[in-house]
């Protein structure tokens, strides 16, 4: 083999190399900015909803941002009007607010994630999508109802194990680990009379969801009441409070 020869395909395989690790992480770094897109709307079957109307909404300051390369090992993101040196590779930007397991009055759970490519030498922006992880329910009660009760206490339970109680007074939604829950109340009518009813369970709920229970007093003889939940109507048998439990 001639010395020509031999000197261009040694000049061709560190071309190859010089593109290889253009394309790794470990190769030359590129300056990355990062922004964050939040999806305030949420599915509601009954009105157009937005978690903006039931808490305050988070600023992008109050997110966890991280970056996470073929290492596995995330990488912070303290400012987001900043610029992160990043070596050129592969990467996935993850950022949340909030948790699925805090549930609670005011308590939205927001979280979102992208890939993203980083070339040597270059400026990279990324703007991460980011939307609602849990789950709203809310009490609405018609005419009938109100005119018919005179007080009431709704205790839902999750599937994380915690209770909340809508009196007749409370009028926000509860934000809960897409998951399970059970509902379950005590009402007294205009009468004084105290009535009960057992827990009724609710499954496979969805993220980025507003979820309605509508309770109505449909027979005049107070034996039992509708609840609508989204487009499913059960009607709940009532019995009678025992002083002694």
């Amino acid at each position: 083999m001639t010395k020509t020869r031999i000197n261009t395909l040694c000049a061709s395989a560190l071309l190859l190399m010089a593109i290889s690790c253009g394309k790794q992480e470990g190769g030359p770094a590129g300056r990355v900015s990062f922004s964050l897109a939040t999806e305030e709307e949420v599915t509601d079957v009954v009105t157009r909803s937005s978690v903006g109307s039931f808490t305050t909404m988070p600023q992008a300051a109050d997110f966890t941002v991280t970056v996470t390369g073929q290492d596995g090992q995330p990488t912070p993101v303290t400012d987001l009007g900043g610029t992160l040196s990043l070596a050129a590779g592969n990467y996935t930007a993850r950022a949340t607010y909030g948790s699925s397991t805090d549930e609670g009055f005011g308590k939205p759970y927001f979280l979102g994630e992208t890939a993203f490519s980083v070339n040597g030498g270059s400026q990279t922006s990324v703007t991460i999508p980011v939307k609602l992880g849990n789950c709203l329910v809310k009490m609405e009660y018609s005419d009938n109802f109100r005119n018919y009760y005179s007080d009431w206490t709704f205790t839902l339970r999750t599937g994380q194990g915690n209770s909340f109680n809508f009196g007749s007074d409370e009028t926000r939604a509860v934000f809960i680990d897409a998951y399970t829950f059970t509902i379950s109340g005590t009402l007294t009518n205009q009468g004084g009379k105290v009535q009960t009813f057992a827990a009724k369970e609710y499954r496979n709920l969805s993220a980025a969801t507003c979820y309605t229970m509508r309770f109505d007093a449909s027979n005049v003889g107070g034996g039992s009441i509708t609840i609508s939940f989204n487009d499913s109507v059960t009607d709940v048998a009532l019995g009678e409070f025992d002083l002694n439990d």
